[in-house]
């Protein structure tokens, strides 16, 4: 009894379980809802479809500038509610004038259709997606924010129900105009699916108005980016780890080869989705601590926790797809998924665990290692991608993406135990 009620006391684990509840919710609803669209898309409309999701996923974090890791860094470390009103302002203002720029000197210069004409193949006409990309990228970065906004500021009631309005309107109106209009699928879902972010972005960005104290501080944005920059420059070879194994896909391989690799994605994202409701839970508790031995050693019994809960998620979720395929909810054309889904559920294991060891190099300050430790990966990625893609396709891409998660791990591991032995013997070296 005594443990039960010192688990319902702790706020941690309150918090978390209220946030994976949503998080639940809005996996759940994807996998029910998932036999729908896999019948309403093409095979290759569903391929392009995710292939385009992962680019506004993927250049948006990017486009951030890094500084939603400064607001979960910086916004703790001011005690006055005047000076993190001050903070919001700067850091947001700052980004939305950035993104202003930036999409002006982008569609007038023509880079745009340089860079995409790379990323697509010629069989892709870009001209039909142009504008529905760039009002997605900028549209993304803002919805980002606004989530990190609530998780940084604790703000648990509103962003289960920011969540749940997005689950309900996004899937109800893109599957009802699905089946209602006629034409291309691919720009009738990103037309409904980022129209509503709009929408519903507008509409929640009321609670983080309340909180702006109207005053630009430039030592804060200095701060900021000086946080956040490494950040960004590591999200850039984030694109080349994270992004090349579908680039390449889309090369050698075909729409179809697409849609079986974003499938067996879709699956192993249960993974990562159940971490990042710990991880938004997890950052702000972990900031607070002043103690890093005892983050540290909170991190350890986390780690050993999770490994086991996603071993028993991983074998779950592959014998749940092989038997959505048996009874035929899933269409007998996804059957090549059932073989890399398990190289992609031990690849999401990997990628989960590794934000744990990154936290403390933003702890620390020291997110240009973030960067040099991108730059070493993005390398690696490139090599195996040309070498084992051309020759084995869709197991080439699995097999590329496991090893390069794998090698941030360990990484980001021994970078972990070197700066927290050099902190506690300054430390030690200070008190004497």
């Amino acid at each position: 009894m005594v443990g039960i009620l010192k688990f319902k006391g702790n706020a941690f684990i309150g918090k978390f379980f209220s946030v994976l509840s949503i998080d639940i919710l809005v996996k759940a609803a994807g996998f029910i809802l998932l036999p729908f669209f896999l019948r309403l898309m093409t095979q290759s409309e569903f391929g392009l479809y995710n292939y385009i999701l992962s680019i506004v996923q993927t250049f948006s974090l990017v486009l951030n500038l890094g500084l939603y890791v400064s607001l979960s860094k910086l916004y703790h470390s001011y005690t006055v509610q005047r000076q993190k009103g001050e903070l919001l302002f700067t850091i947001f203002s700052s980004l939305l004038v950035f993104n202003i720029f930036f999409c002006v000197i982008v569609y007038f210069s023509g880079v745009d259709d340089w860079l995409i004409n790379i990323l697509f193949d010629n069989s892709t006409d870009y001209r039909n997606y142009k504008a529905f990309i760039g009002f997605a990228l900028v549209v993304s970065v803002f919805t980002f924010m606004l989530t990190n906004f609530f998780y940084t500021t604790e703000k648990i009631r509103q962003v289960r129900a920011y969540n749940v309005y997005r689950i309900v309107a996004i899937n109800s109106l893109t599957l009802l105009a699905l089946f209602l209009f006629e034409g291309n699928s691919v720009i009738l879902r990103l037309r409904f699916t980022y129209g509503i972010e709009l929408i519903l972005l507008i509409v929640f960005s009321f609670y983080f108005f309340r909180e702006v104290n109207v005053v630009y501080k430039k030592e804060m944005i200095q701060k900021s980016l000086k946080i956040g920059l490494p950040i960004m420059v590591s999200a850039i070879f984030g694109i080349v780890v994270n992004f090349s194994d579908k680039f390449l896909l889309q090369r050698y391989g075909s729409l179809i080869d697409l849609s079986n690799y974003y499938l067996a994605f879709s699956f192993a994202s249960i993974i990562p989705l159940i971490f990042a409701s710990l991880q938004n839970v997890w950052l702000p508790v972990f900031m607070k601590e002043k103690d890093i031995q005892k983050n540290f050693e909170k991190t350890k019994r986390l780690i050993s926790k999770l490994l086991l809960i996603f071993l028993i998620l991983s074998a779950s979720i592959w014998l749940l797809f092989d038997a959505l395929l048996w009874i035929g909810v899933i269409p007998v054309k996804y059957n090549d998924v059932i073989w890399i889904l398990p190289l992609l559920l031990i690849t999401q294991m990997f990628a989960s665990l590794t934000p744990l060891f990154s936290n403390y190099l933003v702890y620390f300050e020291k997110t240009s290692l973030v960067s040099l430790s991108g730059f070493f990966v993005s390398v690696v990625s490139i090599f195996l991608g040309l070498w084992l893609i051309p020759i084995w396709g869709v197991l080439g891409a699995a097999i590329t993406t496991l090893v390069a998660n794998l090698i941030y791990l360990v990484i980001y591991y021994y970078l972990v135990l070197f700066l927290k032995e050099k902190h506690l013997v300054t430390n030690r070296n200070m008190s004497l």
